[in-house]
């Protein structure tokens, strides 16, 4: 090894100077503790600098940390020869950590390119070289194309012609990273790090927020619109415009003067040499070269949101193993110091650079390789006195300067703070010290949250819980459109009929007993739209869904959900086809089986009607719960018109305990108390079967929620004890077992009658067992509307057993339109014409019975929807404007107007708001099931026809 005196420089005496260069080249851990690096000088012979300089180099290497060594006998002759070896160096795959990517060049690249252009402009006609690469031939040729263009408008034509190069360097965004001999799926990985990682798992955890917060729609919405934008930034930085946005740097620098803004006009300055002052403009463009190279720098070690520039742990480092004064490092390392002294002095551009330079040089090498240079001058005190900052000349400023010294001081602080107070560390590498030096300082690590990988697994992650959510989601959804599924499994939402509620087991369409009915729906609907006609909207608010703990498909007791549904698909096919100026849409909204789910869904319509001003009422709210009670309350926020079809229970639209009645709450079916009343009257009357029952056991179901039943039962209780009968026994039940008990017990010794005043969902509980421990003599059964489902799917089998007689009060029954009850030479109301053909082409003509739609549902939806659609094209005829919720309700209320003459189930005038808008004198029908399974209405009572209406037996006064 070399040494001095006979000693030798080996590791163990340097390890001060390796000590100091990895002081130099560490990185800082904090932003604010970065500073530009002071020149370290070695000083020595030529041999032992070339020795440091190769330990350096090889503790650099072994750290794949980024390192250019330039030679005592490189090649390079000026400083862009200089540069284009650092740059080649510093990209190469020993100069960076295994994955990480490399150093970037953009701005020295193009500014060796306008270079080049230049230099082969300042040759002019002199002999072309041979063996030119590629590169080389094609700057030729647009050097001839810039300083000959076509005849005509000369500038121009250059303009466009320098442009589209431009434009084609910018687009090759991945020629730029794969100039460190890398793959191009390596390469292109690197490229994307900047992008993909952080936009996909924002993108993600937008999607699953979305998803959580609103529906699975806007989910998918959120996560096209967020990967369209990713795609979009990852082609738009491979176009050429967004490669030139990065060149806007070079119109900021002082280095080359421009006659017009923009890049452009700034390569077209470089690329014209001025006729004077070519030493100046040569000096000019160094600068700017080593500018383009520091910024470069900077950037690539700028602390943004960008992993890459973070895992950087150590400072470039350029090694010049020795320099003389006709080495190109010397003009180098000036201009260097030059632009950073610059930059600091200007404002607008302070900032660092991380290069760190380390130059041997021989303590007697002259300054100059220039003999009519003054003698006696060493290199090394040259680059010492260039690099020093001095604060203050020594002189005193005049009066007039006085006022500018503050700005001076502060600019000069400013200078000190970035680049210290001394630009230059001499160590003469052949003096020793006495004393045991300890070993040079470790290297710090590459923080662990750097790792290359990261990003990806973050993004992975992020995504896979995304994906959970979303999918979590997926499941709670049955569509992206507003319709969601419960922790029962039910489906419920909205839908204009494109979502198909009620689908069985086997999710078969064909075989659900909705999907006809919703299809006709949508397709009804679609024409509605199509037609470019003002409409009114209604929505339906119902059950749609069995209730999930039935297994048994017999018992879903779809019927009458099904019949208000055919009812609402005749009443707006009817409607939109008398009427040429107005149109009538059908919104499907399910509540969940038992209403479960009313005062959610009631919400979602409210929110709706709100975006959807045609929305003008809400029917529906069969059953008498307190969530449907809920649900009323929650529409009356919104002022909608609601029509109650066959909910029964008197006080299910009290607003409060006070009494009072929602306004917007209009009830189609009559309330308990006078089904109760007429059902005793028959009962004591011996209108059932012929029997004048004197006792009754009523069942029915204990259920907190269900507001109809218990009070159904109470109702009935006391009218028929006015009606002279003794005071029933009453029987509840919770759960079909409660059922079971309650029916044995009562046929321990049983009454004339049983009033069944349960739900449907357990009347074939209630038969089966009656069947059995009432065997050996025909019961007799009188019940209320709400088991018209059951008797809609289940006739045939309840009039061929023998075991009971079946009476009860439907709210329309087609059976009653007949001479008897409407008058001789009076038409059956139009719907149950239109009726049969309905069904028969929804469902087949074949169609099971058990699949076939409630009439008597169907008749009173169709009422519902009929009653609204008239009023709404009343107003809309009135006030030639469509029509809005606040006017059909002022119609509806209008105590003169029977609103709808000759509704399928009666002729329909509301009361007033203090007896909850009933309709006044509302028909009560009684029918029985006869042995064919065919249906007879054997009393009516009320108004069902406008006149000529045959006489029933009724309680008094009605």
């Amino acid at each position: 090894m070399p040494g001095d005196g006979g000693r030798v420089l080996t590791e163990d005496r340097l390890r001060g100077v390796l000590d100091l260069f990895e002081r130099l080249r560490e990185r800082p851990t904090r932003r604010w503790r970065e500073r530009v690096r002071p020149l370290l000088l070695l000083v020595g012979a030529g041999n032992h600098t070339r020795h440091v300089a190769d330990l350096l180099l090889k503790r650099c290497e072994d750290e794949r940390a980024p390192v250019s060594h330039i030679a005592a006998e490189t090649a390079a002759t000026d400083v862009a020869g200089v540069l284009r070896e650092a740059k080649r160096e510093l990209s190469q795959p020993s100069s960076r950590p295994r994955g990480e990517p490399p150093l970037r060049f953009p701005l020295l690249d193009m500014a060796l390119w306008l270079s080049d252009l230049r230099e082969i402009r300042v040759a002019g006609d002199r002999p072309i070289p041979r063996n030119l690469t590629h590169a080389e031939r094609e700057n030729r040729k647009l050097v001839q194309r810039l300083t000959h263009p076509p005849i005509g408008d000369n500038e121009n034509s250059r303009r466009r012609e320098l442009n589209r190069v431009i434009r084609s360097r910018g687009r090759d965004v991945l020629r730029d990273l794969d100039e460190g001999h890398r793959s191009r799926p390596a390469t292109f990985l690197a490229f994307l790090e900047q992008i993909a990682p952080i936009g996909v798992a924002a993108v993600a955890l937008i999607s699953a927020g979305t998803a959580a917060a609103l529906d699975l729609a806007a989910a998918g919405f959120a996560a096209a619109l967020g990967l369209a934008f990713v795609a979009v930034q990852i082609v738009a930085r491979t176009r050429g415009w967004a490669g030139v946005l990065r060149y806007r740097w070079f119109t900021r620098q002082p280095y080359i003067d421009s006659d017009s803004t923009g890049f452009l006009g700034f390569a077209l300055a470089a690329f014209d040499p001025r006729p004077s002052e070519p030493e100046d403009q040569r000096e000019q463009l160094d600068l700017l070269l080593v500018a383009a190279f520091l910024e470069d720098l900077r950037r690539n070690y700028r602390r943004t949101i960008w992993r890459a520039a973070w895992a950087r742990v150590r400072y470039p480092v350029l090694i010049f193993e020795h320099l003389d004064a006709r080495h190109a490092g010397v003009e180098f390392v000036e201009l260097v110091e030059r632009v950073r002294a610059d930059r600091q002095g200007d404002a607008r551009q302070r900032d660092w650079d991380p290069l760190v330079i380390t130059v041997g040089v021989d303590a007697t090498s002259p300054a100059h390789d220039d003999p009519s240079a003054p003698s006696g001058r060493r290199l090394i005190d040259r680059l010492s006195r260039d690099d020093r900052i001095e604060l203050w000349s020594g002189e005193a400023d005049d009066v007039v300067a006085a006022r500018r010294l503050w700005d001076s001081y502060w600019r000069e602080q400013s200078r000190v703070r970035a680049l210290g107070s001394q630009r230059v560390l001499r160590v003469d590498i052949t003096r020793d010290a006495e004393g045991d030096m300890p070993l040079p300082r470790k290297s710090r690590r590459r923080p662990r949250v750097t790792h290359p990988a990261l990003p990806w697994i973050a993004m992975v992650a992020v995504l896979a819980a995304s994906v959970t959510v979303v999918a979590v989601q997926a499941v709670k959804y049955c569509s992206p459109l507003q319709i969601r599924r419960t922790s029962h499994g039910e489906c419920i939402g909205i839908t204009d009929g494109s979502f198909k509620f009620a689908e069985d087991s086997e999710g078969a369409n064909n075989d659900n007993r909705l999907s006809p009915i919703l299809k006709r729906l949508k397709k009804q609907n679609d024409e509605v739209k199509e037609s470019g006609k003002p409409y009114a909207t209604i929505v339906y608010l119902g059950p749609l869904t069995a209730d999930p703990a039935i297994k048994n498909r017999q018992l879903d007791l779809l019927a009458g959900a099904q019949g208000e549904l055919a009812g609402l698909v005749i009443a707006q096919r009817r409607f939109n086809d008398a009427y040429p100026n107005m149109r009538l849409r059908v919104l499907i909204a399910n509540a969940g089986a038992k209403f479960r789910y009313a005062p959610e869904v009631a919400e979602q319509i409210r929110s709706r009607a709100l975006r959807d001003r045609s929305i003008v009422a809400v029917v529906g709210f069969e059953q008498s719960r307190k969530k449907t009670q809920q649900a009323i309350r929650v529409l009356a926020k919104s002022a909608l018109p609601l029509i109650g079809t066959a909910n029964s229970y008197g006080r299910t639209a009290w607003l409060d305990s006070a009494g009072r009645y929602s306004p917007y709450y209009f009830r189609l079916a009559p309330p308990n108390a006078r089904l109760a009343r007429h059902a005793a009257f028959w009962a004591r009357d011996g209108q059932i079967n012929g029997v004048r029952a004197k006792s009754v056991d009523v069942i029915y179901d204990a259920d907190e929620d269900d507001l109809y039943s218990r009070d159904l039962a109470t109702q009935f209780q006391q009218a028929f004890v006015k009606a002279g009968g003794k005071r029933p026994r009453t029987w509840a039940y919770k759960d079909p077992g409660d059922l079971d008990k309650a029916v044995r017990q009562a046929c321990l010794k049983p009454s004339d009658l049983f009033y069944y005043a349960g739900r449907s969902d357990e009347f074939r509980g209630f038969v089966n067992v009656l069947e059995l421990a009432c065997g050996g003599k025909s019961r007799l059964v009188l019940a209320d509307d709400e088991i018209a489902k059951y008797v809609s799917d289940n006739a045939q089998e309840i009039g061929s057993k023998g075991t009971f007689t079946l009476y009860y009060t439907p709210l329309a029954a087609r059976e009653a339109w007949i001479p008897r009850w409407i008058g001789p030479g009076q038409a059956p109301q139009t719907f149950y014409t239109d009726y049969t053909p309905t069904v028969a082409d929804l469902f087949g003509k074949n169609a099971p019975a058990d699949r076939r739609p409630s009439v008597t549902r169907a008749a009173v939806s169709y009422d519902a929807a009929t009653l609204v659609a008239n009023v709404a094209n009343s107003v809309y005829y009135e006030q030639q404007t469509r029509p809005t919720a606040g006017a059909v309700f002022a119609a509806l209320n209008d105590p003169e107007r029977d609103v709808l003459p000759n509704g399928a189930s009666g002729v329909l005038r509301f009361g007033p708001t203090s007896t909850g808008h009933q309709v006044l004198d509302k028909p009560v029908l009684l029918a029985t099931v006869k042995k064919d399974g065919s249906q007879e209405v054997t009393e009516v009572c009320g108004r069902l026809v406008a006149s000529g209406q045959g006489k029933g037996d009724c309680p008094p006064g009605d």
